[in-house]
């Protein structure tokens, strides 16, 4: 009993910590390189020579009873060659994502819809400045059923059936926004670099959990870069590093991942790397691509102070990305997603 006791207080201290200090800071990926459109809205379609659809799960903190959060994504691409060599590109996506915490308890739900257009800066297309938009729609909801308080306890444990005395006055919030991003990128044979920035929440959306007590969502920028080397052997070393700065938050993200050319007609790379965003958690990461699929799984070893209040703090995420459609002429930017 007073275990259970235990994790409902638990399921009541995550909760005020959603909605208080969680509502500066949007859901982040650790694989933030496999979700490009949601990174920045320049990439939409970017090395994408006719179709691209990408899904990636997170499970933060997961191994106990409650589910403190779970991220799941999904987006849909598509490409159209433009300009009179065919190396410039626009690109439409259509994406959602789904941010849950307290097993369900309290739900983000994102639509967005991206438009995105690279121009090639040099003949052969190897160097593009790309531009992006992206409209989205956004609904908070709170599960008033999967709510427990102190007064529902008693000899038999929570029992939600029991009046709390503490209704919620808003359980859902629906918000319009708009962000926009900028991206300039080189991809020669030898290597490359890229660079981008994007700034989120421009309409300055307002939240709430009790009427009365709404806040504005704080803008939030970040600035992406990398850069690669491709050897003779096929092999690729890559350096990628993001920052996400959002309202007193700021998060900086680093990391190496070396792909590992293979002679085989299906797997065309090993892809194995580590990534450290400092003051959190640091993740190795480990991918297996073919020409057209991409498979990756990362596991955050936390080494934040979050450690020492909750003791399941281990956090998994998996993606998976696919290439479709007739591959048209003109240059798709080399690498899979990178």
């Amino acid at each position: 009993m007073k275990k259970n006791f235990l994790l409902h207080c638990m399921s009541i201290v995550l909760l005020v910590f959603v909605c208080n200090t969680g509502k500066a800071q949007d859901p982040h990926f650790s694989q933030y390189f496999s979700s490009p459109s949601s990174v920045n809205p320049a990439l939409t379609g970017k090395g994408v020579d006719n179709w691209r659809a990408i899904g990636t799960y997170r499970a933060q903190w997961w191994g106990g009873t409650i589910a403190p959060f779970t991220t799941t994504a999904v987006s849909l691409e598509k490409s159209f060659h433009a300009g009179t060599t065919g190396n410039s590109n626009w690109g439409l996506g259509l994406s959602m994502l789904s941010d849950a915490s307290n097993s369900g308890l309290l739900k983000n739900n994102f639509i967005n819809a991206s438009i995105a257009y690279n121009i090639a800066l040099s003949g052969d297309g190897s160097q593009q400045l790309g531009i992006g938009m992206t409209g989205s729609f956004a609904n908070r909801m709170l599960d008033a059923s999967k709510f427990t308080f102190q007064s529902q306890f008693g000899s038999m444990g929570f029992q939600r059936s029991v009046s709390s005395g503490d209704p919620v006055n808003v359980l859902s919030a629906n918000y319009f926004d708009m962000n926009i991003g900028a991206h300039l990128s080189s991809n020669k044979p030898k290597g490359g670099y890229a660079l981008g920035f994007a700034a989120f929440h421009l309409s300055s959306p307002t939240q709430g959990t009790y009427n009365g007590s709404t806040y504005k969502v704080p803008m939030r920028y970040n600035i992406q870069g990398s850069v690669f080397t491709r050897m003779a052997s096929k092999d690729e070393l890559h350096f990628s590093t993001l920052t996400d700065i959002q309202g007193n938050n700021t998060i900086f993200t680093l990391g190496a991942l070396y792909k590992m050319h293979t002679k085989d007609d299906t797997i065309e790379s090993i892809n194995l790397g580590v990534w450290n965003r400092f003051g959190d958690s640091f993740y190795p990461y480990a991918g297996i691509e073919s020409k057209t699929w991409l498979f990756g799984i990362s596991y955050d070893v936390v080494n934040s102070d979050v450690r020492n209040a909750y003791n399941a703090v281990q956090s998994i995420e998996l993606s998976f990305a696919l290439r479709f459609g007739k591959k048209h002429g003109g240059q798709s930017g080399g690498g899979f997603i990178y």
